[in-house]
């Protein structure tokens, strides 16, 4: 999904992180719901701290948050 010079610039970002953070995706079964998880995915596998989780309880779906490892996600993404 993300392209080569997009996921060099994003490890580079996130060698910075201080402390481990988590992507938690909120799915339904559409396309949508697969592109999320497709691209949180991606993410997770740029750097060993960035974790994805699959069972966010957002109302809004499709969507993914970000959060500290171990608390519930502040900031949410409903759209690519």
């Amino acid at each position: 999904m993300l392209d080569q010079n997009i996921k060099t610039q994003l490890k580079a970002y996130l060698e910075r992180l201080e402390s481990p953070i988590e992507l938690v995706a909120a799915l339904d079964e559409s396309d949508k719901a697969a592109q999320i998880k497709e691209l949180v995915t991606e993410i997770a596998e740029l750097s060993d701290k960035v974790t994805a989780r699959f069972d966010g309880n957002n109302t809004r779906r499709p969507s993914f948050g970000v959060a500290k490892a171990g608390e519930q996600p502040r900031v949410f993404f409903a759209g690519l």
